[in-house]
């Protein structure tokens, strides 16, 4: 996860001189998600150590999190940061509280299921009417109550230093209504399926290849599509640009995974712990060995990585990993 998030990133800052805060939130993320492979550790290391049940355990780990974050961003600690740059000091106190907030309904997620199945099965009609209004009206409420009270504030600067603490109100109620029903939760956009699995490329380009004059502007590429041209004609600008600019964005991911697989490899083999297994690569329509030979695609357009142990001289079949 840390090299794929970030591979991609560092290549773009060294190449093309531009500072690595272009893209801060590529080490927003890795911060986060470094605290929560450490709360993991110290979730488990109760448990096995001092014998505490999973819950307590786990409790315990997300508490000295969320102490460790107040310590830190709560206290002129926070001002390491500038060590860096004004950005980063800004962007990480801006999602102070993300990670965390990530742990905790992590934590909570089981009883969150729970609860889904109690109140949406198909046993009880009556009951999965009442469930599905009741929490549409808290959702709703949710909302209403961060809009009314500080989603409202036109000024930035007086809203800024409350959003990390308040926003999680909008979330959850989001998620309660995109939840409401069985039917919500049984289906999904493939479309936003499709981006999200593009965010950190389309993400990262955005600045190079889609925005010009500091992310103000797009780029002129049919005639009249310029500020004085018609709606129409700048409408069509935008959707070629960004036509381009997301089929680029696709590329660049499979490219970036096909080559961090190579990467990771050459460094597995030269510290001599390469295993006996093959990776495969699907790229588009053509499947790739590490080794260069081409094979059969399997059909699936993204990236599959296929390891196939060697036992005996021969081949198992194959596990796929999507």
């Amino acid at each position: 996860m840390i090299l794929r998030i970030n591979y991609f990133p560092l290549l773009l800052s060294f190449f093309l001189t531009v500072p690595l805060e272009l893209y801060y939130v590529v080490p927003l993320h890795t911060t986060g998600f470094v605290v929560t492979m450490i709360t993991c550790w110290v979730g488990y290391q109760l448990e096995k150590r001092l014998g505490l049940d999973y819950w307590k355990s786990r409790t315990a780990a997300v508490t000295l999190s969320l102490l460790a974050h107040v310590l830190f961003y709560e206290t002129p600690a926070v001002d390491f940061l500038l060590l860096f740059s004004k950005e980063y000091h800004f962007r990480f106190q801006a999602d102070k509280y993300s990670a965390w907030m990530g742990m905790a309904c992590g934590l909570l997620w089981g009883k969150v299921g729970e609860y889904m199945q109690w109140a949406h099965g198909f046993e009880n009609d009556a009951r999965r009417r009442k469930a599905s209004i009741l929490q549409f009206s808290i959702g709703v409420g949710l909302i209403a109550f961060w809009y009314g009270l500080f989603g409202s504030i036109s000024d930035k600067y007086a809203y800024n230093p409350v959003h990390p603490y308040v926003f999680i109100f909008a979330v959850i109620g989001w998620l309660m209504i995109r939840n409401c029903t069985r039917y919500l939760t049984e289906c999904h956009s493939t479309l936003l399926e499709f981006l999200g699995r593009n965010t950190l490329e389309t993400y990262v380009l955005q600045f190079h290849l889609f925005m010009t004059h500091n992310v103000q502007f797009i780029p002129v590429v049919i005639p009249g599509s310029d500020a004085d041209g018609s709606t129409f004609i700048k409408f069509c600008n935008m959707l070629l640009c960004g036509c381009l600019f997301l089929t680029i964005a696709v590329w660049a991911r499979k490219i970036t995974v096909a080559t961090q697989l190579c990467v990771v490899d050459l460094v597995k083999h030269l510290r001599g712990t390469m295993d006996t297994s093959r990776t495969v690569v699907t790229l588009g329509a053509k499947v790739v060995e590490n080794n260069g030979v081409d094979i059969k695609p399997n059909g699936n357009d993204e990236e599959t990585v296929q390891l196939t142990k060697l036992e005996n001289g021969m081949h198992n079949e194959p596990k796929t990993i999507d």
